[in-house]
Parts: structure tokens; sequence; C-alpha cells
């Protein structure tokens, strides 16, 4: 998985001194994580505005409630997008932002090749987006921030075979999405999407 031991053993230790006061430990831990929240709260919430306050939420919460993680129950990598995932759903339940279309996107003049890229991605991120939220969350923890089974299980609250299930129950939806997607495509020229390019 992303993670090995020794970047698990110094984020537990930045965050025990962040937890402590340590301010220097708290901008390196912000600096190697912070991308991992944002990425994780953007997939969930489709908006930037969203994951950057998202991401801010979650680093304030460091400040005042580190000391309440536990390396028993987890990494401090999981234990972060675990603070992540209940601001988004947060979010979420107060914005109604349950399914929608995603954010139009400028498209420059760099070729057809990016405008096609784009347009996967888009139609690729929407399918996510339409997914139910316990298959997305499973989906964005394990495929995106590639979190272990027990790790996504301790963000998730729920036991790792409960994991197992919804992540194989998520493959196979976004499977669906996307060939629905393609059936529905305004143009054939857009290259087709498969799962595969999702889970290598």
């Amino acid at each position: 998985m992303h993670d090995d031991l020794a970047d698990d053993e110094t984020d537990a230790r930045l965050l025990a001194a962040a937890a402590a006061g340590d301010e220097a430990a708290f901008v390196t831990l912000y600096r190697r994580r912070s991308h991992d929240v944002f990425r994780f709260a953007y997939a969930m919430g489709k908006s930037r505005a969203v994951a950057q306050d998202v991401t801010q939420e979650v680093f304030l919460n460091v400040l005042e409630n580190a000391t309440r993680f536990d390396a028993r129950k987890g990494t401090a990598r999981a234990w972060l997008l675990g603070c992540a995932r209940h601001a988004v759903l947060d979010r979420l339940r107060l914005e109604a932002r349950w399914a929608g279309d995603v954010p139009e996107q400028a498209l420059d003049c760099a070729g057809e090749d990016r405008v096609l890229t784009e347009q996967r991605l888009e139609r690729l991120h929407a399918a996510i987006a339409m997914l139910p939220v316990e298959y997305r969350e499973v989906l964005v923890l394990c495929e995106l921030e590639e979190l272990s089974y027990a790790d996504t299980a301790a963000v998730l609250e729920c036991p790792i075979g409960t994991v197992r299930s919804r992540l194989h129950r998520a493959r196979a939806a976004l499977t669906a999405a996307l060939r629905s997607s393609e059936s529905d495509a305004p143009s054939a020229r857009v290259p087709l999407l498969d799962a595969s390019e999702v889970f290598p």
C-alpha cells in the first residue's frame, strides 16, 4: 500500500509533537499529508472549494484534538482521512451535494488529445461522484489513497469484511456507471473508459 512502516512512524511522531505544541512538526505534517486530505475531500465532494475548506478544517482539528489520535486503531494518515471523512459528510449533508454534475472546466487549445483526456477524466469523476457515498468513500480510500483494508476499516469505523464487501460492490457499480456513460456519450470520438484504468 501507499505508506511503509517508516512513514507511518514518522507521521505518528509528527502528530504527537504537534499535539505537544511543536509548530515545526505541525508544518511538516501539513506538508506531508495535506495533499492526501485535499485529494480525498475533492473526490468525495466534487468541489475544490469544499476540498480546501475541509483540508483547513482537518488541520485545525489537528491543533485542537491531536491528542485523541490512538496508534492502536490505525495510522496517523488514516486518522487524518477519518477526520476529513467526517468533515466531508457534514458538508454533503448540509449542502445536499450527494449527486450532481461535475463542474465544468475551461478547456484550452493545447490540442485534441488534451481535450479528449479531460473529457475522459470528467466522465470518470462524474461516474464516481454518482455512486452512493458508502461506495464512493471506500473506493477513494482503497484505490485513490491506497489505504490498507485495516486502515480503511479504521477510517470508516467498520469491520474489514465490510470494507471488502463495499469495495467489491463499488467496483461493480463504477464499471456499470462507466458503461452507461459510454452508451450515453454524445460523441463516439471520446475514447472508451474502462474500470481497469482506475483499478490497475
